[in-house]
C-alpha cells in the first residue's frame, strides 16, 4: 500500500475535529499508512488542545499537529502542512469533513491506476455534490475544489503549490489551471465520498465566500486571462453594487476591494506575462469556471436498499460509440446494475465487450439479421432480470451518479412507479468513427418540465434515458410498438402514465447526443414531424386516470405553461379544463 498524507487546515474549528478524526479511523485503507497533519491558523477556541489530546491516542501511522502564531489563510496553511510532510500522495482535506470507510481506497485506488500525466483527483461532497461539469467517460475535470483533494507530491511541487497570495477561495482553480498549464490532468472520483457540511442550508449565501470568491474571480482574470478578460471581470464586479448583498457593510466592502484589485492584479498578471509559452486559455464563464450541472442543492445520499437495475442498451454494429456508454456505465456509483446489450445485425460489437468489460455484469445478444430499433429494444426489455429499467442507447452517456439519484427518489417515494432527471443536449460533429472522434459544439437543457399527464399527450419531455421506470408498467403495458421508426419512447411514455405517476428530480445525470449537421437535422425533423402526427392520432382516444386533485394540478401547469390567465376561484373547473386543453391540444 502507498502511503498517503493528509493535511487538514484548522481554524476555530473545535466542533468539527472528533467526527472527522473518529471517521478517518474507521477507513478500510491501512490505518498504517494514514499520516494526518493539522495546521492550526491560530485558533482562539480549543481546538488544538483537542488536537493533542486526540495525538496521543491515535491510530494512525502519524498524527501531528502545527500551531501557528498567526492566520495565514487556507492555501498557505495547506502549503505549510505539505512542506512538512514526505509520503508521495497528499490529499488536502478540510476540517468540516468526514470520510466513509472506502473513501480512501477509492480515492488511492484512482490514483494508483491513473495514467502518469494525472496530477489531482477530487471526491465527490455530500449531501451537495458540487455541480460543475466533468466528462462521464472519461471523468476528467477542468478545476477541482480543494475541500476534498489528492495531489501526486512531486507535481504539486512543480507547479508551485497554492497560490501563496490568495487567502481563500479560488485557490483551487488557480492551483488546478496552474496543474492544466503545465499539462497535466485533473480527474473526478465520484465513488470517493466525502461528507462537507459546508452550508447550513440549500442556497445559503455565506459573506466571506461571496466577497473572496468575486474578488478572487477579477485576480484569476488577471493571471489567466487576457484584458477583455478582466474588462469583463470589473463590469461584473460592477453590478454587484446594485444588489442586496449578504452583509450590512455590503458596497463598503466591494469599494474596498475595487480599490485593492488593480495593483493586486498588476502582481498577479506576472505569471501570466512570465508563462505565455504555456498557452493555457482558461474557460471563465461569468462568475464560474465551468459549465454548471443544474442540481446543486438535491441532496445526495447513499442507498437504503440495493435492488437490481437493468440499463437497456440498443447498438447497432458501431463498438468505438458503444465503449463510450459502457465507460459511463461502468462509472456508475450505483453498484447493483445489469447491463443488457442487444446488437442490431451481426455480433461486431462482441469482441470489444468480452475484452474490456469484463467487471460489468451484462448480458449481450445479437439479432444477426437486422430487425430494427423497437425490436430490440424489445428483445432487451425480455431478457432483464432487474427490478427497474433504464435505457440508454449506444451514443449517449450518464453520469456517475445518475442511477443512484433515480433510485433514490423511487425508494423514498414509494408512491411512484417513474422517476425522470434533467439531461444536456449535446451536438456533436462526428470526424470519425473508427477512432471514434468528435467536437461537442455545447451543451443545453431541452427540456425542463415537471411531470403532467396532459401534457405527455401533446409532447415527449423527457429523453428516454432519463427516466428510470418499475418493471411492472412493463409488465402491465409492454414494450415498444413495432409499427413505429420514430419517437416510440414518446408512446412508451404515454402508455405507462396512463395510471402512473412519474417524479421530476432537477439535476442533469446524463447527455444524449444529436447530431450538429443541418442536413441531417432536417431528414431527422422531417421523421420526427411524421410520426408525431401517427402517435397522436394513435392516442387521440386516449384517457389519463385522474383524481379530482391531479386534474386541477395538471391543469394548472397547462394553463401557466401556455401562459392561460385564470382564476380558480371565480371559474368552473371544467370552463378552465376545456381552454387549458383546447389551447394545449389545438
Amino acid at each position: 500500500m502507498s502511503g498517503i498524507d493528509i493535511v487538514v487546515v484548522v481554524y476555530n474549528s473545535s466542533k468539527w475535529l472528533k467526527g472527522l478524526i473518529q471517521s478517518l479511523e474507521k477507513s478500510e485503507y491501512p490505518l498504517k499508512d494514514i499520516h494526518l497533519t493539522f495546521v492550526d491558523n491560530a485558533s482562539s477556541d480549543d481546538s488544538v488542545s483537542k488536537l493533542l489530546n486526540f495525538q496521543k491516542n491515535s491510530k494512525l501511522g502519524s498524527f501531528n499537529v502545527h500551531d501557528l502564531k498567526e492566520n495565514i489563510g487556507f492555501g498557505r496553511g495547506n502549503n505549510f502542512g505539505f512542506k512538512n510532510t514526505k509520503q508521495p500522495f497528499a490529499f488536502f482535506l478540510n476540517v468540516d469533513t468526514e470520510v466513509l470507510p472506502n473513501t480512501i481506497s477509492e480515492l488511492m485506488n484512482a490514483a494508483l491506476n491513473s495514467d502518469s500525466d494525472v496530477a489531482l483527483w477530487e471526491c465527490r461532497q455530500f449531501p451537495y455534490e458540487h455541480p460543475k461539469f466533468y466528462n462521464p467517460v472519461t471523468l476528467e475535470t477542468s478545476w477541482a475544489s480543494a475541500a476534498a483533494c489528492l495531489v501526486k507530491r512531486e507535481y504539486f511541487t512543480e507547479v508551485g503549490g497554492f497560490d501563496q497570495n490568495i487567502f481563500m477561495y479560488a485557490e483551487d482553480v488557480d492551483l488546478s489551471w496552474r496543474f492544466r498549464a503545465h499539462g497535466y490532468k485533473l480527474q473526478y472520483v465520484p465513488k470517493s465520498v466525502v461528507y462537507h457540511y459546508t452550508y447550513q442550508s440549500a442556497g445559503e449565501v455565506k459573506p466571506n465566500q461571496f466577497y473572496n470568491s468575486t474578488f478572487n474571480n477579477l485576480m484569476l482574470r488577471y493571471k489567466f486571462g487576457t484584458t477583455k478578460d478582466i474588462l469583463k471581470g470589473y463590469l461584473m464586479y460592477n453590478t454587484l453594487y446594485g444588489i442586496k448583498g449578504p452583509s450590512d457593510k455590503h458596497k463598503s466592502r466591494l469599494l474596498k476591494g475595487f480599490f485593492k484589485s488593480i495593483p493586486l492584479g498588476l502582481k498577479f498578471g506576472r505569471w501570466n506575462r512570465k508563462n505565455k509559452k504555456l498557452g493555457f486559455k482558461p474557460n471563465f464563464r461569468g462568475w464560474d469556471y465551468e459549465l454548471i450541472r443544474d442540481g446543486a442543492f438535491y441532496v445526495n445520499e447513499g442507498p437504503k436498499e440495493n435492488p437490481l437495475i437493468s440499463v437497456i442498451v440498443r447498438t447497432c454494429g458501431r463498438p468505438n460509440v458503444l465503449r463510450e456508454t459502457l465507460k459511463s456505465l461502468e462509472n456508475q456509483t450505483y453498484n447493483n446494475i445489469q447491463v443488457v446489450i442487444v446488437e442490431d445485425g451481426p455480433d461486431i460489437s462482441k469482441e470489444m465487450i468480452e475484452k474490456e468489460f469484463l467487471s460489468l455484469n451484462y448480458i449481450y445478444q445479437s439479432t444477426v439479421d437486422k430487425v430494427g430499433r423497437c425490436e430490440v429494444g424489445n428483445i432487451a426489455l425480455s431478457l432483464a432480470d432487474g427490478e427497474y429499467f433504464n435505457f440508454l442507447d449506444d451514443d449517449d452517456v450518464f453520469y456517475a451518479d445518475h442511477i443512484e439519484v433515480l433510485i433514490n427518489t423511487i425508494l423514498n417515494n414509494p408512491q411512484y412507479d417513474a422517476a425522470y432527471s434533467l439531461a444536456f443536449e449535446t451536438p456533436i460533429r462526428i470526424h470519425s468513427l473508427n477512432p471514434y472522434i468528435y467536437d461537442e459544439l455545447f451543451h443545453n437543457i431541452q427540456y425542463r418540465q415537471k411531470f403532467n399527464k396532459l401534457l405527455i399527450l401533446n409532447q415527449n419531455y423527457f429523453p428516454i434515458q432519463t427516466v428510470l421506470f418499475s418493471r411492472k408498467l412493463y409488465d402491465i403495458y409492454g414494450g415498444f410498438d413495432l409499427e413505429l421508426e420514430y419517437l416510440e419512447d414518446w408512446d412508451l411514455w404515454i402508455r405507462y402514465t396512463m395510471n402512473s405517476k412519474f417524479l421530476f428530480v432537477e439535476k442533469v445525470t446524463s447527455i444524449y447526443r444529436v447530431p450538429a449537421e443541418r442536413t441531417v437535422n432536417h431528414e431527422r425533423q422531417q421523421k420526427l414531424d411524421e410520426y408525431l402526427k401517427i402517435v397522436k392520432n394513435k392516442h387521440k382516444d386516449t384517457e389519463m386516470k385522474l383524481t379530482v386533485g391531479e386534474l386541477r394540478e395538471e391543469v394548472e401547469g397547462i394553463a401557466q405553461k401556455t401562459n392561460i390567465v385564470y382564476q380558480l376561484k371565480n371559474t368552473s373547473f371544467k370552463v378552465l379544463l376545456y381552454k387549458a386543453a383546447k389551447k394545449v391540444f389545438k
